[in-house]
């Protein structure tokens, strides 16, 4: 399957989290603005406290040229500082699910990146395609419900008799 990626990346928080690096798999027929507006949302939801959202709600000029990455291209993007989010177009992603080990393993193709011919006449390419994959447990991408339904039991079996 051909699809928009997005991981975590960097050497702090979720980066390093294996259950945590993988934020989604979406649609490669979405467009980069919309990739580009989700990645906003999500990098700020991760770092921003509700007033600094609130705050920078309609500066989306300013959140872009503060937390973009000037090397982002149509097909990949980086947004954030350490970790940023990495969202890049992939094909032949597979996932397969191993109950025993409680795991899945997710593996894709990364597109190659171009540049410039340094004599201006053309394009080369600056690193080719790479197969890569990524172990995860089983479970949902966001720990975010399962923290809060975690939280959830304990409460409701401390107020029960």
């Amino acid at each position: 399957m051909n699809a928009w990626l997005l991981t975590w990346e960097g050497t702090a928080g979720p980066a390093v989290m294996p259950d945590k690096k993988i934020i989604a798999i979406l649609s490669s027929r979405r467009s980069t603005a919309a990739i580009a507006d989700l990645v906003d949302v999500l990098y700020c939801r991760s770092v921003d406290s509700a007033y600094d959202m609130a705050f920078m709600t309609n500066k989306r000029t300013q959140r872009k040229s503060k937390y973009r990455h000037l090397y982002s291209t149509s097909s990949r993007l980086f947004y954030g500082r350490n970790p940023c989010i990495f969202a890049r177009q992939v094909t032949d992603l597979r996932i397969e699910q191993d109950f025993d080990s409680k795991s899945e393993l997710l593996s894709w193709r990364e597109l190659p990146v171009y540049q410039n011919a340094p004599s201006g006449s053309g394009i080369v390419e600056l690193y080719p395609a790479e197969e890569c994959e990524h172990r995860r447990s089983l479970g949902t991408l966001s720990l975010d419900l399962q923290e809060h339904r975690i939280a959830r039991v304990r409460s409701c079996s401390e107020t029960r008799f």
